[in-house]
């Protein structure tokens, strides 16, 4: 059954090639940004050129057989960068993040009839795929539990230090501490609730003030299915929210909960709102901004600056990580830090233990198999650990 959206299709299959284009299509939507459309671009692109060396172009030739191949011919490519003796080697998590994408564009096409079936997820090709990394402080790091008390002690002990020697001077302390604490106890993604570089969307502007319920002890946040989604925000982290913004003391609920500190960006957006806004002149604006504090004329025009972006996010983490001296893989073994990600990773890891049904709802997933997906390596542990005790257990038999 061809794509309804594509003009000119026919009850033919079509062309890897041209399947490709329209998966792609049938992907933008919700897909502002188009991080997945170019990411999917590149990856099933390269696996077309792979499948033409083999003489494969079209959607008929595929089978289990032909997935089984690519999923060894990563598992090589794996080996190679575990072994260091040949160059273009990949890391486990890169050959799976390869795999799903094609997995991705195989269960579309059996969607359209394209194919019988997705056969990336058949048994021969799954079992061909190199092992997922069971470091998960590389490919998928998490913070355990001793890491997140350890950065939690480290930046509690310094805003605490810092509120006590210069009071609401120690905004940035506070900051820290609070960001730190809204990464460790929500279950957030960091482009939830940082400004992404490249995506305009106003959800993915950073969360707001506004955003922010302390008494319902949620943050509302522009979900990964694009729909405005209320995250936990859990009462670990109100204390650290609540001193913070007694500390920055916003102007408006428009305000960033975290706004940059880079004075490029704080300088522009000054500019802008004054020439635009208050229609002043260049040359005042000038004389303005070199006699004032720019943080006081934010204030008192009531420009919002930008949010502090991914990346910036990720510098603050990479500090204060080496100043409370976390035991952090450093490269090539590890990123070096505690990752925004991986606070997710973690804070779901623990409740995971304890409580599938609350993991599912605090990471906002749409289905408990999302979620057993991402823990799978818990269940395994968990079954191995119950099947010893059974075998263990004496016989009834005389």
């Amino acid at each position: 059954m061809p794509d309804p959206q594509i003009q000119g299709s026919t009850t033919s299959t079509p062309s890897l090639q041209d399947g490709l284009t329209q998966f792609l299509t049938a992907k933008s939507k919700g897909d502002e940004s188009g991080n997945y459309r170019r990411n999917a671009k590149r990856v099933i692109t390269r696996w077309i050129d792979w499948l033409d060396q083999r003489d494969i172009d079209d959607f008929e030739q595929l089978d289990e057989t032909v997935l089984a191949h690519y999923a060894e011919y990563l598992r090589r490519r794996v080996a190679a960068k575990e072994s260091e003796t040949t160059d273009g080697g990949i890391a486990r998590s890169t050959a799976w993040t390869y795999y799903n994408t094609i997995s991705a564009f195989l269960g579309w096409a059996s969607k359209w009839g394209y194919i019988q079936e997705n056969y990336a997820r058949a048994g021969l090709a799954q079992e061909s795929m190199p092992e997922r990394s069971t470091s998960q402080q590389t490919d998928q790091q998490f913070w355990t539990p001793d890491q997140r008390e350890q950065i939690l002690n480290y930046v509690t002990k310094r805003a605490h230090d810092a509120i006590e020697e210069k009071g609401l001077d120690a905004e940035v302390e506070a900051r820290d501490r609070a960001l730190v604490a809204v990464l460790a106890f929500t279950g957030v993604r960091g482009s939830e609730i940082f400004r992404s570089e490249h995506d305009n969307r106003t959800g993915r502007q950073g969360i707001r003030w506004r955003d922010v319920d302390l008494d319902e002890q949620t943050i509302s946040v522009l979900g990964k299915n694009q729909q405005r989604q209320s995250a936990w925000l859990l009462e670990q982290a109100i204390p650290a929210v609540e001193r913070y913004r007694t500390i920055s003391n916003p102007p408006t609920d428009e305000w960033p909960v975290f706004p940059t500190r880079h004075a490029p960006s704080l300088y522009e957006s000054a500019r802008s709102h004054l020439r635009e806004v208050e229609g002043k002149d260049g040359e005042s604006i000038e004389t303005m901004l070199e006699e004032g504090s720019i943080d006081g004329i934010l204030r008192e025009y009531q420009i919002t600056p930008p949010a502090i972006t991914t990346t910036g996010a990720r510098s603050v983490m990479k500090r204060l990580c080496e100043a409370a001296e976390i035991d952090v893989c450093t490269p090539p073994e590890g990123p070096g830090y505690l990752q925004l990600h991986g606070a997710r990773r973690g804070i779901g890891d623990t409740f995971y233990r304890m409580d599938r049904g609350t993991a599912q709802d605090l990471l906002r997933h749409q289905s408990l198999e999302t979620t057993k997906d991402h823990y799978s390596h818990i269940d395994a542990t968990e079954g191995a650990k119950r099947a010893s005790e059974m075998l263990d257990q004496p016989s009834n038999e005389d």
